[in-house]
């Protein structure tokens, strides 16, 4: 289980992990982004289908960049004796995973809130 090519399994499924939390970052940026020009140049007729897709896409942004943080971290509990030695495994074991968590959750959720107090209630 721990042989040289499961290492280099766990790299590179962290390396993959990691770059499908940035690509869903990325997604819900441009969104976002989207999301506001169409608030600012008040295009109305677009606030219903735009708040049941920024409902959506902020559920599916939170999950999978969770997921993607979980899977990231449950690699380092596959290492061994000797793969636990080293530092990048002790700084990576060190990470404090719950603190990107809830900015995460607080910046896509708010974010979202926002939009849809702009679309709605200002």
């Amino acid at each position: 289980m721990n042989t040289a090519h499961d290492r280099a399994n766990r790299i590179s499924s962290w390396s993959a992990r990691g770059r499908d939390l940035l690509w869903i970052m990325t997604t819900i940026i441009i969104s976002h982004l989207v999301l506001i020009t169409i608030i600012g140049f008040e295009l109305t007729n677009a606030f219903i289908p735009a708040s049941v897709y920024l409902v959506f896409m902020t559920a599916m942004g939170i999950l999978g960049s969770l997921d993607a943080m979980d899977d990231i971290a449950v690699q380092a509990d596959d290492a061994d004796d000797e793969e636990k030695q080293t530092k990048a495994w002790k700084r990576f074991n060190e990470t404090q995973w719950g603190g990107f968590k809830g900015l995460l959750i607080g910046w896509f959720g708010l974010t979202a809130l926002a939009e849809l107090y702009v679309m709605w209630l200002a």
